[in-house]
């Protein structure tokens, strides 16, 4: 194996191994030394958003910046407006959530 390839091999390991945790979905545990990046936080977010029955991920935007998640869009009850915002909480890297989803038929 010539070292072009191994080097190019030894960086796709590595892009791998930093994109499983967003791959992953969230887990409530988080640690000052796991924190994600906004777009692997924003990706896992919507990801968890979209494998939840109760939640219409479609209708809600979910933006991240350093470590806060920004929900915007509109749902249909406040029941999805508030499992939106515990999806969210839950995820790993999420310093706080602001939950700017409004409830109620589009306009």
């Amino acid at each position: 194996m010539s070292a072009h390839h191994f080097l190019s091999s030894s960086v796709l390991v590595g892009l791998l191994a930093l994109s499983v945790p967003a791959l992953q979905g969230c887990r409530t545990n988080q640690s000052a030394s796991s924190q994600l990046s906004d777009s692997a936080i924003t990706t896992s977010v919507k990801t968890k958003m979209i494998g939840d029955a109760d939640v219409k991920a479609h209708n809600i935007d979910v933006n991240t910046e350093e470590g806060v998640v920004y929900l915007l869009g509109r749902v249909a009850t406040p029941a999805e407006k508030a499992e939106a915002e515990r999806i969210a909480r839950s995820c790993d890297g999420v310093v706080n959530v602001v939950n700017h989803l409004e409830v109620g038929e589009a306009r």
